[in-house]
């Protein structure tokens, strides 16, 4: 399996490359007024208003550096009943690939509920790598705030 490796603090995660639409160049998104702190806001990905999450923000709770190597991963994000909606997510780092089996990847021993798309690990020569989960990115309140008037509409 295909997975696109990036940064969150300074730990190495992996994100599978089939669940990713496209990677763009960081982009200046529309603030989204009183959205959460991992919303940076919103911007246009072929004529569609997409929101945009800060990994870092989520995960580690500081901001994405905007580098040259930070890039924004335009993932189909399942909503519900079989259908997905964009959802664009700042990564760092996230400039190699790696192909790697699922089964390399064994679970971490911590039951981290708070952080659900954290998945397993695999270990390499340069150490550990998680794989990000996208179907459990967002917690089911944040999933809801985002998604649910583009599902009903």
């Amino acid at each position: 399996m295909l997975f696109l490796l990036f940064q969150l603090g300074g730990d190495r995660y992996a994100m599978e490359a089939a669940k990713i639409a496209a990677v763009l160049p960081l982009v200046v998104p529309k603030a989204i007024p009183q959205a959460p702190p991992a919303v940076v806001g919103a911007f246009d990905y072929r004529g569609t208003p997409v929101p945009l999450i800060d990994l870092s923000v989520l995960a580690v709770g500081r901001p994405s550096q905007p580098r040259r190597s930070t890039r924004v991963l335009v993932v189909d994000y399942p909503v519900g009943a079989g259908e997905t909606r964009w959802l664009g997510l700042i990564a760092e780092q996230a400039l190699e690939t790696v192909v790697r089996d699922p089964a390399q990847f064994v679970p971490s021993g911590v039951d981290n509920g708070g952080a659900r798309y954290l998945g397993p690990l695999a270990s390499d020569a340069r150490g550990l790598l998680q794989w990000v989960q996208v179907e459990h990115l967002l917690p089911d309140a944040l999933r809801d705030q985002l998604f649910t008037q583009a599902v009903a509409g």
